[in-house]
């Protein structure tokens, strides 16, 4: 029995062993992968929910519900606020504004003898008078004794002046040329001058000002204990107060103004002169020019028969939500480092820098008031993102996307004019419009291939800067978008065309390396090595991205993750995806393809320009010595 007993507590003793060890390891293992999370080596997965945008369009709708119905308290409480101070205050603000007045005429009277020019409405009226931008008693007593100029006086006066204004004119003028010439003789010598200094953007200086004056009416305001959004009373006062006062203030003026006459007129009377009423300037009304309607052709037609038109048409589809986090991408944090002795970089722009600057050119469609391009074109070889990227713009300004490449235009090409005008109605009244063009090269093309002479590619050429481009106006929330994988293959008139042009760069390592952490994170086990996800960029860093996406969408579809527990992933089975399951087999795009998109991008940008001149300049340098 005690043998029995001592296996026994043998057994539990490698049992509680085992499993202590177990425990342990399974508990450093989580740690471990919670530090690389923590650290972003690894990525956590993501759950994604089908219903989760439609979850998110729900809280959207009750939010803007509550925002109606606190903007409508807001203003119920503006008007109640305005009926009892007009009510309550505006006799006595009268009155004192009133007195006021009259002290003033006393004041100058028992002083000067006379009285003072009554302000005029153009300059703010008696206001003047409140913040001291009148004349003083003594001042005005010192006009009154001067000797009015004779008409030599005056003219030499105006000579004076004419001159000291064209010799400042010619000071700055003079300090102008110079500054240009030294900029000439710097730029002739390749140096880049240091000393330009950027000037002042007025969108940034407003946005500046809003949030200096918000941090001061909000420094004392604590929102904690106001949990219905209620609007604080105090400021609705103080601001109806101001506006009160403003409005009653002209209403005193024109009162005051005939007592004002009255008295000139007594004391005219009483110094036995000639009365002769002040002339009154009031500000002008702008006279707004009078512009002949043009003539709708649809005006009979309702907005939703022309919508559903053009979306029966498929001119108008519906896209996918995407967001920008679906666009995987990293910058490029070498690009300092690798300046030349001219301090011009030497790599380009990686993915991430082309998604910042399609963000920043897309904030002008929001509330900002920031100027936009009307027109922007995405320049990169096949399966590079750029159709993503419209995608992605559309859903997140939760934009009208209608589609104007050739294949939905050429069954309009009888009555162009109608439907340009069609869709350009729709797209102005259901803003924010995104007009997009798949492959826009083909709308410019040299010589139009026999495969597309059917669609007519070029029908939409001679209509899309007056027709569509024109009528756009710096408030619309209108952009076209265009595609192009074949941009040589245009005439120039694609640069024309596009305000904006932007080229998708290849992947580099760091782009490649986050596309595979990110899709295998999601599609793949934890158990994977974390070295595949270097060595899989690193070997197949030259792919698109769209390609890396399809390879791991195919070599990992339902079948295969169904056995990764029995069959561990081999990293070469994306390689022989590539090579072996497709037909014909897909390589990278080559070097002499990427270097076609930077020499056409470099003769179509500006600023690519400049760098391609002071090299010129560098290099006939170095020829000379």
């Amino acid at each position: 029995m005690e043998r029995i007993n001592v296996l026994r507590d043998n057994a539990a003793r490698i049992i509680q062993s085992w499993w202590r060890a177990y425990k342990t390891k399974k508990i450093y293992k989580i740690k471990k992968q919670f530090k690389r999370e923590m650290l972003g080596i690894r990525k956590t997965r993501r759950l994604k929910r089908p219903n989760r945008f439609a979850n998110s369009v729900l809280e959207m709708y009750k939010n803007e519900q509550k925002r109606r119905k606190l903007d409508e308290d807001f203003e119920k409480l503006i008007m109640d606020e305005r009926t009892r101070l007009l009510q309550m205050r505006s006799p006595w603000m009268m009155e004192d504004i009133s007195d006021h007045i009259r002290a003033w005429f006393e004041e100058f009277y028992n002083k000067t003898g006379n009285f003072h020019a009554y302000p005029d409405p153009v300059k703010k009226g008696t206001v003047l008078v409140v913040i001291d931008e009148t004349m003083t008693p003594i001042e005005f007593q010192e006009t009154l004794n001067k000797k009015p100029m004779s008409k030599e006086e005056k003219k030499k006066l105006r000579a004076k002046i004419k001159a000291e204004k064209k010799k400042l004119r010619d000071k700055i003028k003079l300090r102008k040329m110079k500054e240009a010439k030294r900029r000439l003789k710097l730029k002739a010598a390749g140096i880049i001058d240091v000393g330009f200094i950027l000037s002042d953007s007025k969108p940034i200086e407003k946005i500046e000002a809003t949030m200096k004056q918000f941090s001061i009416d909000w420094r004392n305001v604590d929102e904690y204990l106001n949990k219905n959004h209620d609007p604080i009373k105090s400021w609705v006062t103080e601001e109806q107060l101001d506006i009160i006062h403003h409005e009653l203030r002209e209403l005193v003026d024109e009162y005051m103004r005939v007592e004002y006459e009255l008295l000139r007129k007594a004391l005219a009377t009483d110094q036995n002169v000639p009365y002769k009423p002040q002339k009154v300037k009031k500000p002008k009304k702008k006279k707004g020019k009078k512009k002949k309607k043009p003539v709708d052709p649809t005006g009979d037609r309702t907005l939703s028969s022309l919508y559903n038109e053009l979306k029966d048409e498929g001119v108008i589809e519906v896209v996918s939500h995407k967001d920008f986090d679906e666009f995987i991408s990293d910058f490029n944090f070498t690009a300092d480092d690798t300046r030349d002795e001219d301090n011009l970089t030497t790599l380009g722009p990686a993915k991430g820098d082309i998604k910042m600057v399609i963000q920043e050119s897309m904030l002008g469609m929001s509330e900002f008031d920031i100027s936009k391009p009307k027109s922007i074109l995405l320049v990169g070889p096949l399966n590079s993102g750029k159709k993503l990227l419209c995608n992605i713009i559309s859903s997140e300004l939760d934009a009208v996307f209608i589609n104007l490449s050739p294949e939905k235009v050429y069954k309009h090409a009888d009555d162009m004019n109608m439907f340009l005008h069609i869709v350009m109605k729709v797209a102005r009244e259901f803003q924010p419009t995104v007009l997009y063009i798949e492959e826009a090269h083909r709308v410019f093309f040299k010589k139009v291939p026999a495969d597309q002479k059917e669609i007519s590619p070029k029908l939409l050429a001679p209509f899309i800067t007056k027709k569509i481009l024109k009528p756009i106006k710096k408030t619309d929330k209108i952009v076209l978008l265009g595609t192009s994988s074949m941009p040589w293959a245009a005439k120039p008139q694609l640069k024309k065309a596009f305000q904006k042009i932007v080229l998708i760069p290849k992947c580099d390592y760091g782009t490649s390396f986050l596309l595979w952490l990110e899709l295998m994170t999601e599609n793949a086990t934890n158990d994977l090595e974390n070295y595949t996800y270097s060595a899989l960029a690193r070997v197949l860093q030259a792919y698109n991205s769209g390609d890396i996406t399809n390879n791991i969408a195919n070599t990992l579809n339902v079948e295969r993750k169904m056995h990764l527990k029995s069959e561990a992933l081999n990293p070469r089975e994306f390689l022989e995806y590539f090579l072996t399951e497709l037909d014909p087999p897909l390589f990278p795009p080559e070097l002499k393809m990427m270097e076609k998109f930077s020499k056409w991008f470099g003769k179509s940008n500006k600023f690519a320009k400049m760098r391609h001149a002071i090299m010129a300049i560098k290099e006939a340098k170095q020829k000379k010595k």
